[in-house]
């Protein structure tokens, strides 16, 4: 028998196609193409919230009762009667309040003979949409320096007190907000000597500010706004390097945007201002400092004299400062929500 010959030809070809199942055998069975994972939603845009009213010539009379009441240093009567007319309204507006009484060792002087002295803080807040909401924290002193009988701060002390009252009453009004809101009156900004040094002064805003982190409350602040001496009559807002940049841009823009750049310092004359928001910028918070430092003029004639009475200041500047200040704040909540998502 003779083997069996297949022609040349067609074995070849059967050899390839042999091959091509081997080599189709071997290879990777094709995958299902994978869909593109969707995109991540862009969050919705932040939308500004509703306009804080602020009526400067209300805040002016106020400004005149306050001053009344005379010297308003720590532990004083006429501080202690402040603090409870203001706690009063603040609950009557629909605020949590608290107060945050505290003593710290001090200069031994006519005021402070035994080197103590006892500080409140009345400490006043609005609820956001959760209890996680970013918070905006408003602050500034309400204490005046003790400087005798005549000293009765119109402007260091009285201003602060009643721009924040009425920031207060304008905040209840348009609640609730987009986010939470605190206004905190502090005390003993002033230093219990002439002169400011070190850490003798702002002892009402650091503990606040360490107070925030003790409750675990830091973490929800997105910024602080200090307010202080803000009514004088020739109000222009100094430009200050301590502050959180971002921030002082947002208020000088708002003043800009509302034909008031005229009553905001330029950078060239930038200067460094010691305040109460050294105490939160200290530990990491963002804060910024609203406050005209030449009272009176470059040479400060009226700070911390008798001179520092009601004909220097004004209602007309309380309301170039409410304009300024409720406008800005309206940017500084939308920037606190988009930062903390």
């Amino acid at each position: 028998m003779h083997p069996l010959h297949l022609p040349l030809q067609p074995l070849a070809a059967l050899g390839g196609i042999l091959l091509m199942g081997i080599l189709g055998a071997c290879a990777p069975e094709p995958q299902p193409a994978q869909d593109p994972s969707p995109a991540r939603p862009s969050p919705p845009p932040v939308v500004l919230g509703a306009p804080i009213p602020f009526d400067g010539a209300r805040a002016y009379a106020q400004l005149a009762a306050v001053v009344a009441l005379g010297p308003r240093h720590p532990g004083s009567p006429a501080l202690a009667n402040l603090l409870e007319t203001l706690e009063e309204e603040l609950i009557s507006l629909g605020f949590k309040t608290r107060r945050e009484t505290f003593s710290a060792k001090v200069p031994v002087t006519q005021a402070t003979p035994s080197g103590e002295q006892v500080y409140t803080n009345l400490v006043a807040d609005l609820a956001g949409p959760s209890k996680d909401s970013p918070m905006v924290l408003v602050g500034g002193h309400i204490d005046t320096k003790f400087l005798g009988p005549s000293f009765i701060g119109a402007n260091d002390g009285g201003s602060s007190t009643v721009a924040l009252i009425e920031l207060a009453r304008g905040l209840a009004q348009t609640h609730p907000r987009n986010a939470a809101w605190r206004v905190v009156f502090f005390d003993g900004e002033e230093a219990v000597n002439f002169s400011w040094a070190g850490k003798e002064n702002t002892y009402g805003s650091r503990r606040h500010a360490r107070e925030l982190y003790k409750r675990g409350e830091a973490k929800r602040v997105g910024a602080v706004v200090v307010v202080d001496m803000i009514a004088d009559r020739d109000l222009v807002l100094t430009w200050d390097d301590y502050s959180t940049t971002w921030l002082r841009n947002i208020f000088w823009t708002a003043a800009k945007d509302e034909g008031l750049g005229k009553h905001v310092g330029t950078a060239r004359q930038r200067t460094l201002v010691k305040d109460d928001h050294l105490s939160f910028l200290d530990l990491g918070i963002h804060a910024v400092d609203l406050i005209d430092l030449d009272y009176g003029g470059p040479m400060r004639p009226w700070w911390h004299t008798d001179e520092d009475t009601m004909d220097k200041t004004s209602a007309a500047s309380l309301k170039i400062f409410g304009r300024i200040l409720t406008k800005g704040l309206l940017e500084v909540e939308a920037e606190v929500l988009r930062r903390q998502r």
